[in-house]
């Protein structure tokens, strides 16, 4: 469904020019710096959506009926195309208040976490890429370039967009580069493979560290998975996982 200027929700916002470039290592840095936090409240670190490839900005509220109608189509994407892996996402809210944030992510179970609700990064993120109106989507590349938008000017083109454009992307990236164990000589797993073999159920808290669910059972830090896959970190966001010195990401 495409969403026209109609059925765009209006907000007051103060925009900047929209120059197209994001400094990666110097604005975008501090726009996110300790304002990043999941559906909870609890902080996440913003390295980890700096690290991939692409990052979608998710300008957004719950009051907002368009935005209710698009979310979940934005979940599925990022938990169908690799969200959290190939690329990340961060919601910037519209919302009335923080508790009404909190209670959008938590309903429509968004994986991404969010920009701390009226923090100086959310209000400079607003200054310089939200438009007349959400839901709003804007894709940067890993530099901080400008590569599609909800709007072009004035006119709304509809986060869908964003959308189609970051799945054209992905069809164009290369797989991951695929090397062989020195322990067995057998191929060594991608990303991919261990995301699809190791499915994070949730999160939870144990008598003395932050546990994991890894395929319906409750995990520490430093257990082995398979031979070789240990469990290095768990955050309350994904599990870090290394093999033969090399390191994962797995997120729910």
């Amino acid at each position: 469904m495409k969403y026209g200027i109609s059925i765009l929700c209006s907000i007051a916002v103060l925009t900047g020019s929209g120059c197209g470039l994001f400094k990666k290592s110097a604005s975008l840095d501090e726009m996110l710096m300790d304002a990043v936090v999941d559906r909870n409240g609890n902080p996440v670190s913003e390295s980890g959506l700096l690290e991939n490839d692409y990052l979608l900005l998710f300008f957004s509220a719950h009051w907002c009926p368009p935005c209710q109608a698009f979310t979940p189509k934005l979940v599925d994407f990022y938990n169908t195309h690799g969200g959290g892996q190939l690329f990340d996402t961060v919601l910037i809210s519209s919302d009335h208040n923080e508790d009404a944030m909190f209670d959008y992510m938590r309903k429509t179970q968004m994986p991404w976490p969010a920009v701390k609700y009226q923090s100086s990064g959310a209000n400079e993120l607003n200054r310089t890429f939200s438009g007349d109106g959400i839901p709003r989507l804007v894709l940067l590349d890993s530099n901080g370039n400008l590569l599609a938008d909800s709007f072009k000017g004035r006119d709304y083109l509809g986060p869908q967009t964003v959308i189609e454009a970051l799945k054209e992307l992905l069809a164009k990236r290369k797989p991951d580069p695929v090397g062989i164990s020195d322990a067995t000589g057998e191929t060594l797993p991608t990303p991919e493979k261990l995301a699809k073999k190791y499915t994070i159920n949730g999160f939870g808290q144990g008598s003395e560290a932050d546990v994991a669910i890894i395929n319906g059972k409750f995990t520490n830090a430093g257990a082995e998975l398979d031979k070789g896959i240990v469990v290095e970190k768990i955050t309350k966001t994904y599990v870090e996982i290394s093999y033969e010195g090399n390191h994962y990401r797995l997120y729910p």
